[in-house]
């Protein structure tokens, strides 16, 4: 990326499952979702897909599991890149639900600094 033109921060939350990708994906979404970037179309030259997209993902536990993919999807536009580092938080529920799939009784919290550029 050549120049960032945009830095957008979020946090998710999987409070049962302990779903690494779900925490990532409302992350992603809360950084981005109350953005609009009209001149990024004319910086672009009309060419979304020269739009470049980096993604910091500070995860908690489970960076293997992880599916990039889907937090990929997330983005309508852009060549997107993830990068994953340990961070985020485990946090206690104080309840274990069987009936939501969960493994233990921790929260995962994710957190996301988007850069958009050129």
């Amino acid at each position: 990326m050549k120049q960032v033109m945009f830095v957008e921060l979020g946090m998710g939350v999987d409070l049962h499952g302990q779903d690494v990708t779900k925490a990532a994906v409302r992350a992603v979404r809360n950084a981005i979702e109350r953005n609009s970037m009209p001149g990024m179309r004319a910086l672009v030259d009309g060419d979304t897909g020269r739009m470049q997209v980096r993604v910091h993902l500070a995860v908690p536990a489970d960076a293997d599991r992880l599916d990039q993919e889907a937090v990929k999807a997330v983005f309508p536009y852009g060549a997107v890149t993830i990068h994953v580092t340990s961070g985020g938080m485990l946090a206690p529920s104080g309840i274990f639900l069987a009936d939501k799939n969960d493994r233990n009784e921790q929260i995962y919290v994710v957190n996301a600094a988007v850069e958009v550029g050129i």
